[in-house]
């Protein structure tokens, strides 16, 4: 895999001989930049994709495959992230921990609102009036994508909180 690496980078970079640590770090945290932007673009491209098929009625290959690249970019790197350790932040005092889990809570709390909202809108107004159908939400919407938020917010808790680990000097 080493190997394959190399070849990559010296294709992709253009460069031919070895490189110091420095111009290293400076390729890596430009393709870590490059990588986030283009997940955000790959995105922004599945969700007009996604809104043109609904307005056309069909599925079309292009939102699956962009569906499928930003997948397997996101695991790609959650599993290296994770088999690595640095996705891991160590705490060593109780003050420090709990407030991190509880500014946690905030943001798991904040994303599952955000996501329950979110998929209302997109579920129950966006997409029937771009396919032309009747808008409504009606009491069932609203319980069903609440509940879906909840359960989004509180995977995205433990999620988190597998990610902090309080360290005892003992």
């Amino acid at each position: 895999m080493k190997r394959l690496e190399e070849k990559l980078f010296k294709h992709y970079i253009g460069y031919l001989d070895e490189r110091d640590e420095y111009q290293q770090s400076v390729i890596y945290k430009t393709l870590a930049k490059v990588n986030m932007y283009s997940f955000y673009l790959i995105s922004i491209l599945m969700m007009g994709s996604l809104v043109f098929d609904s307005i056309n009625h069909r599925f079309t290959f292009g939102t699956v495959a962009l569906f499928f690249i930003q997948q397997f970019n996101a695991y790609y790197i959650s599993i290296k992230l994770r088999k690595s350790g640095v996705d891991e932040t160590e705490f060593y005092d109780n003050t420090t921990y709990l407030l991190q889990l509880k500014k946690l809570k905030k943001q798991a709390v904040m994303a599952g609102i955000q996501w329950g909202l979110w998929m209302l809108i997109m579920m129950d107004y966006i997409f029937p009036a771009l396919e032309g159908e009747q808008i409504r939400i009606d009491l069932n919407s609203v319980i069903i994508w609440t509940c879906g938020g909840a359960f989004f917010g509180g995977a995205m808790y433990l999620f988190g909180k597998l990610k902090i680990k309080k360290v005892d000097n003992n």
